[in-house]
C-alpha cells in the first residue's frame, strides 16, 4: 500500500481496499465523491488521478492514517528517510522523512497557508467532498452558523445518532431563529419575514430530536446552542484538524458563497486558529437549549 502511495497509484490503491473489505466500486465511489463510472475507469488504467484536490477527497473519504496522507501527497518512496541539499545543490545526509514534509509545508505555507482547497460555491463543495466524507469517522464536531445545512440537512439524522453511539461529541450553534441578527440577514437575502427563522428552527428542532432519541448516558455528547450576533461565516471544525469555513455575502444565498477547506499545521499560526477562536468566542456566548 505505501508503495502504491508513494507512486499515486490510486488504482492499486482501490485493488487493495476492495481486497480487505470486499467493498464495491460504487461504495468507493461514495467514500471519495467518484461516480462509479470514474471508480471503474481508474481502477482499469483508463483514469489516472493527479489532482491534488481529488488525491485530498480519496485521502480524506477513506480515513487514511496522516502517515499515509503524507507518502500519498508527498511521493516519499523512503517511508522514513528523504535526503536534502545544501544552497549549492550537494546532496547532504539523508534526513527522516518528517524534515522533508517540514520543508514541504514551509513551501505551501507562503503561497497559501493552511487553506486546502476553496471552491466558488457551497454547492461545489458538497458535490466534491460530501457530508459523509467529512463527517463518517468523525470524533469531535464544533459548527456554528446560521442554519447548519451541512450536518442537519445533509447528514441524515440516523448516520448523526450511529456517530455519536459511537463516541463522537458535538457542538452545535444555531443563529437564533427569533433573534434580531436572523431578521437582519432575512433582509439581506430579500427574503420575507421569519422564512430563514423557520428553516433553522426546523434544524435546530431535528438534532434535539436526535439528541433526545439517544440513551440517557451518552445525550450529553450532543451540546446545542443558539446565539444572536451578525451571521458572517459558518464554521465546522473537524476532529481538531479539518475546518470547513463558508462566508455569508450581502445579498446572495448561503449556498451561492465561497467555502474554504482548511488543514492545521501549525500548533498556534494559520488560519485554522482564526476561526477556531471565532467558534470559541461565539460558543461561550450561547445561550445552550
Amino acid at each position: 500500500m505505501l508503495d502504491a502511495l508513494a507512486a499515486r497509484d490510486i488504482a492499486q490503491v482501490f485493488r487493495l481496499v476492495q481486497r480487505e473489505t470486499r467493498v464495491s466500486q460504487t461504495h468507493l465511489g461514495v467514500a471519495t465523491g467518484l461516480s462509479q463510472a470514474q471508480v471503474s475507469e481508474i481502477i482499469g488504467g483508463g483514469r489516472r488521478v493527479s489532482s491534488i484536490d481529488v488525491l485530498t477527497r480519496i485521502s480524506t473519504g477513506l480515513c487514511m492514517p496522516s502517515e499515509a496522507r503524507v507518502v500519498l501527497l508527498l511521493g516519499d518512496r523512503g517511508h522514513g528517510i528523504a535526503p536534502t541539499t545544501t544552497l549549492s545543490g550537494d546532496v547532504i545526509a539523508a534526513q527522516p522523512a518528517p524534515y522533508a514534509q517540514a520543508l514541504a509545508e514551509e513551501a505551501l505555507a507562503e503561497r497559501y497557508a493552511d487553506v486546502e482547497a476553496v471552491y466558488p460555491s457551497r454547492s461545489e463543495f458538497t458535490s466534491k467532498m460530501p457530508p459523509h466524507a467529512l463527517f463518517d469517522c468523525a470524533t469531535d464536531i464544533r459548527a456554528v452558523g446560521l442554519s447548519l445545512n451541512l450536518i442537519c440537512q445533509q447528514y441524515a439524522d440516523s448516520q448523526l445518532a450511529q456517530l455519536v453511539e459511537n463516541g463522537a461529541r458535538l457542538r452545535l450553534l444555531f443563529l437564533d431563529p427569533a433573534g434580531a441578527a436572523m431578521r437582519q440577514r432575512e433582509i439581506e437575502e430579500d427574503m420575507t419575514v421569519g422564512h430563514l427563522g423557520a428553516l433553522t428552527m426546523l434544524n435546530l428542532q431535528g438534532v434535539l430530536r436526535v439528541r433526545d432519541r439517544l440513551a440517557a448516558d451518552i445525550r450529553d455528547r450532543i451540546e446545542v446552542a443558539t446565539y444572536d450576533q451578525t451571521i458572517r461565516v459558518n464554521v465546522t471544525l473537524i476532529n481538531d484538524s479539518l475546518c470547513v469555513a463558508q462566508q455569508y455575502l450581502p445579498h446572495a444565498r448561503g449556498v451561492e458563497s465561497p467555502t474554504m477547506v482548511i488543514k492545521k499545521r501549525w500548533p498556534a499560526a494559520g488560519l485554522y486558529h482564526v476561526f477556531e477562536r471565532t467558534f470559541d468566542e461565539l460558543w461561550s456566548g450561547g445561550q445552550p437549549r
